[in-house]
C-alpha cells in the first residue's frame, strides 16, 4: 500500500484547494473503503458518504470501521467518527413505525453532523431521498443535563414524552424511560448504555450509566445529552398543526404517539429538511459508483410510486376514509424525492 501515498496526498491537496469535484476510478470493494479511510484520516472535515444501496452502505460501514481502527494500539482509533444513517426498514405506508434501533442510528447520525467536528456519515440513496425533521426542530428537542444543576423534573418528563420516549417499568431499549420517585432512567440514542438521573427535589444529584441487563453501574457522568427518540417531536405547536389539518388517523387524534407516525411527518412541521441541510458548510459529499447510484435512485422512485398506487387501491377496497387516505399519500409523496 506504500505506493498509494502519492494519490492520497494529491486528493488531500485538491480538497484543501477547494476543488468542487474530484473523481477517482479504479477502486472497488475493500480497496475503495481502505482508500477512503486514509483520506478521512488526512482531513478533519464532516463527510457524507452515499452508496447505491443499503447493503453497500452496511458493507462500507464495516470496512471503514475496521480500517479506521487499525492503529488502535497506537492510540489512533478513529472508528468513532463513522456513523450510519439507515433508511427506514419498512415503507411509510404500512402504518407501522420503523424499529427503534433504526430510528436511534438515524438520530445519532443527525446529531453527529451537527455537533461533531469531523463525522463521516454513511448512507444509501434510498435513505437520502426522504426528507427528515427540520434541523431547528432537532436542535430545540435536544436536552442537556448536568450533575449538580437545577432541573424541573416534571418538565423533563414532559420533554421526554414529546420527544418520543416511552414510559416503561424497566429501561431496556433506546427510547425507553422510567420514573421511580426521584430517579429517572432513560436510554438516549447517543449512548451505548442507558443513564440514571438521581434527583433531590429539582436538583440532579448524580448521573450514572448502567447496564440494562444487570442494572449495575457503568460509571458516572458530569453531564449528559438527551437526544429525541424519534423524528416526530410532538410538542404543543406541532400537535396543534397536525390536528388543525384534520388528517391524523382518527383513533390517534388525541394520542401523542401512534404506529406509522413517520409517514405523517409533513403534517407536524411546516417544512422539512434533507441530510444536506444537516451537513456543515465545510462538509464533503462522497458518492460511490455514481452511475449505479443514479440507476438505484430511479429504481427506488419507481418502487415508491408503485407502493403509493397499491396503497390507494387497497384503501379504496377497504373503504378507508378518503381524507385520511389522501392526506397520508400526499404527505408521503412530498417526503420523497424533493431534493
Amino acid at each position: 500500500m506504500g505506493n498509494a501515498q502519492a494519490p492520497l496526498d494529491a486528493v488531500r491537496g485538491w480538497i484543501e484547494e477547494g476543488r468542487k469535484r474530484i473523481e477517482i476510478t479504479g477502486l472497488a470493494g475493500s480497496a475503495a473503503a481502505w482508500f477512503m479511510s486514509r483520506v478521512l484520516q488526512r482531513i478533519s472535515r464532516p463527510c457524507l458518504i452515499v452508496t447505491p444501496g443499503r447493503k453497500d452502505a452496511e458493507r462500507l460501514l464495516r470496512d471503514l470501521s475496521f480500517f479506521m481502527s487499525e492503529d488502535r494500539d497506537r492510540g489512533h482509533d478513529e472508528s468513532a467518527r463513522i456513523h450510519e444513517f439507515p433508511p427506514y426498514d419498512m415503507t411509510p405506508l404500512t402504518g407501522l413505525s420503523p424499529h427503534r434501533q433504526v430510528i436511534s442510528r438515524r438520530i445519532h447520525s443527525l446529531h453527529s453532523l451537527l455537533e461533531d467536528s469531523a463525522p463521516a456519515v454513511v448512507t444509501s440513496i434510498d435513505a437520502l431521498c426522504f426528507r427528515v425533521l427540520p434541523k431547528s426542530a432537532f436542535v430545540n428537542a435536544v436536552e442537556y443535563v448536568e450533575a449538580g444543576e437545577e432541573s424541573d423534573r416534571d418538565h423533563l418528563i414532559e420533554r421526554l414524552e414529546a420527544s418520543g420516549y416511552e414510559r416503561c417499568p424497566l429501561v431496556e431499549e433506546y427510547g425507553d424511560y422510567s420514573v421511580r420517585g426521584g430517579v429517572i432512567d432513560l436510554f438516549s440514542p447517543l449512548y451505548p448504555f442507558p443513564i440514571r438521573l438521581e434527583f433531590y427535589g429539582d436538583r440532579i444529584e448524580s448521573i450514572r450509566r448502567f447496564d440494562p441487563v444487570g442494572q449495575r453501574s457503568r460509571g458516572t457522568l458530569k453531564e449528559a445529552v438527551i437526544l429525541p427518540a424519534c423524528e416526530v417531536i410532538m410538542g404543543g405547536a406541532n400537535l396543534r398543526r397536525a390536528r388543525s389539518m384534520g388528517r391524523l388517523p382518527r383513533p390517534h387524534e388525541t394520542a401523542k404517539r401512534f404506529p406509522g407516525q413517520e409517514a405523517w411527518l409533513l403534517h407536524f412541521y411546516p417544512e422539512l429538511d434533507t441530510l444536506f441541510d444537516y451537513l456543515p458548510e465545510n462538509g464533503l459529499v462522497v458518492v460511490l459508483e455514481g452511475r449505479r447510484l443514479e440507476r438505484a435512485a430511479a429504481g427506488a422512485h419507481e418502487v415508491f410510486r408503485a407502493d403509493v398506487e397499491r396503497f390507494r387501491l387497497e384503501a379504496a377496497e377497504k373503504s378507508r376514509p378518503f381524507p385520511e387516505t389522501e392526506g397520508l399519500t400526499a404527505g408521503v409523496e412530498q417526503l420523497y424525492g424533493q431534493m
